[in-house]
């Protein structure tokens, strides 16, 4: 199931687990696209409905090469990482199985791109834009200016005001050296993981396009990829990325101390389902700041997880 394509400008990639009852607004609006030069990697997470034949058929009617990969169900980051490692493009660009792009929105990335200096392209991970509604309404807030140049640190603990939904189109090759890790026992590990990292040593560029049309309150869209609301399936990877929160970005407490309240109160609750003792979690925070705020917040935890195990039994 697959048409050859030989170093595209894009891969656009679908990761999906039984979306074929949405999975043509993303076909539709890349049939759709002003700009040619691009894959579509479809990563199906373990579908039990008609997907695979859905892309068989698409991919022998397309204008463009599709690539469809199959795999036990693993969730959300393992599908990204095969659609990275298999990407052929320049840039990536992930589209969610019940989204779409606007028909420019590759041309105008593609411009964006273009537009940074030659001598400076090299420090920049992606280029990042706006989404709006199924009714073309406006999700979040715009950036100050545009082109705005910050870094993905900066956006989510100095910048958070922007809110809402953001779509980005990023650079494979950097994509490769940041990918999510492969944790045995989760379905989940938040995605923000890889774009702290990579922000260490590289800049965003936001622009104040629409690119991506963001389906909100549809109930037809049917399971998700991934059970983010499902503590117990998720703790292992929640545990990792709160621990990796709170040694490594404690720099920005003091400007956004949400994110690190959230994940200090969290961690003891999510590493208890992962089996991992207090003591433990302790003696893995790194900073005497974390290790502190974990203590003060402990009182939160412990409601919490009384208010997990009952919420679980009401179920």
């Amino acid at each position: 199931m697959t048409t050859s394509a030989v170093s595209p400008f894009f891969t656009v990639f679908t990761p999906t687990y039984n979306r074929a009852h949405t999975l043509h607004r993303v076909f539709d609006s890349l049939s759709a696209q002003t700009f040619r030069d691009f894959e579509w990697l479809v990563v199906d997470d373990g579908s039990t409905d008609n997907t695979p034949q859905l892309i068989d058929h698409w991919a022998k009617v397309s204008a463009f090469p599709i690539r469809y990969f199959w795999q036990e169900n693993s969730g959300r980051h393992i599908a990204d990482n095969v659609a990275i490692r298999e990407s052929r493009g320049k840039i990536l660009a992930g589209v969610d199985s019940d989204d779409a792009l606007l028909p420019n929105a590759l041309e105008r990335i593609s411009r964006h791109w273009q537009e940074i200096p030659e001598s400076e392209r090299d420090q920049f991970a992606a280029i990042v834009g706006h989404c709006c509604d199924q009714k073309g309404r406006l999700i979040g807030r715009k950036f100050p200016t545009s082109p705005f140049d910050t870094n993905y640190r900066e956006f989510v603990f100095i910048h958070g005001r922007f809110g809402g939904q953001k779509w980005d189109a990023s650079r494979s090759d950097i994509s490769r050296l940041y990918l999510s890790p492969e944790i045995e026992g989760t379905n989940y590990v938040p995605e923000a993981v890889t774009g702290l990292q990579a922000a260490r040593t590289y800049k965003i560029r936001c622009v104040n396009e629409v690119f991506r049309m963001y389906y909100i309150d549809d109930t037809a869209t049917g399971v998700t990829l991934t059970s983010r609301r499902n503590v117990a399936r998720s703790a292992a990877g929640r545990t990792y990325y709160y621990l990796w929160l709170l040694n490594h970005e404690m720099e920005y407490f003091r400007r956004a101390p949400t994110p690190f309240l959230k994940a200090a109160a969290m961690l003891p609750v999510v590493a208890c389902y992962n089996g991992r003792p207090l003591g433990e979690v302790l003696r893995q925070l790194e900073n005497w700041r974390a290790k502190l705020l974990l203590l003060a917040v402990l009182p939160m935890s412990l409601l919490l997880g009384i208010y997990l195990k009952l919420r679980a039994q009401w179920k």
